[in-house]
């Protein structure tokens, strides 16, 4: 194995990308680049290869990922995404997944239920919205009419509520004013079944706060 490149990377630094038989084969540091004595057009063996790879590399990938969550759920998608951009290998990158998943680092499953549950509780956000935002993170359909089968939600309430907060008076509403409410709950991603009940319950002189 022939060393072909070394080249500085660009979200970080401090760190450069060996190309190893003109692929990329991992990130270092410039001190342990030095320590093991890695250069262009040099022949790296591969017990050393294997060690940086199997040890040092992933590690650090592993403490990157970590990190990452540490402030928060992340989706599968997103946790490969932040990895790619630390330019670590897609060798690296399907162990330190391995890890996660078999640890429960990640899970999209659990990690739709309680987006959902904080997107209806804290967001007022539509099934339709909540779906797409869901998609948009890297998660599978299926994972998620999964995820909303073992959710409860009550979008109509959701839905009133967010009608009285933003009108008190439903008496002399004509149809333009109905209109832009009506889109307004249709951004934030209910259906129209779910408009047309949410506007029938919040206009009536029955309903209670």
């Amino acid at each position: 194995m022939i060393v072909t490149s070394i080249e500085q990377q660009k979200k970080d630094k401090s760190r450069y990308s060996v190309f190893i038989d003109g692929q990329f084969a991992f990130g270092l540091s410039a001190t342990d680049i030095a320590y093991f004595k890695i250069k262009e057009g040099a022949e790296i063996y591969e017990e050393t290869y294997r060690y940086i790879t199997d040890t040092l590399v992933y590690i650090k990938a592993q403490d990157t990922a970590l990190k990452f969550l540490s402030y928060k759920m992340r989706t599968e998608k997103e946790i490969v995404k932040k990895l790619y951009e630390k330019e670590f290998s897609e060798e690296i990158i399907a162990k330190v997944m391995a890890f996660l998943h078999k640890y429960g680092y990640v899970n999209d499953r659990k990690y739709c239920e309680a987006y959902i549950k904080e997107s209806v509780r804290l967001k007022a956000k539509g099934r339709q919205l909540i779906k797409y935002e869901l998609r948009e993170r890297g998660i599978s359909d299926s994972i998620i009419s999964e995820a909303f089968e073992n959710t409860e939600i009550d979008e109509v309430s959701s839905a009133v509520k967010l009608l009285r907060k933003k009108v008190r008076d439903f008496s002399d509403m004509d149809f333009k004013t109905k209109q832009k409410y009506f889109a307004m709950l249709q951004r934030k991603g209910y259906g129209y079944d779910v408009i047309k009940e949410a506007f029938s319950i919040a206009s009536s002189d029955e309903y209670e706060e």
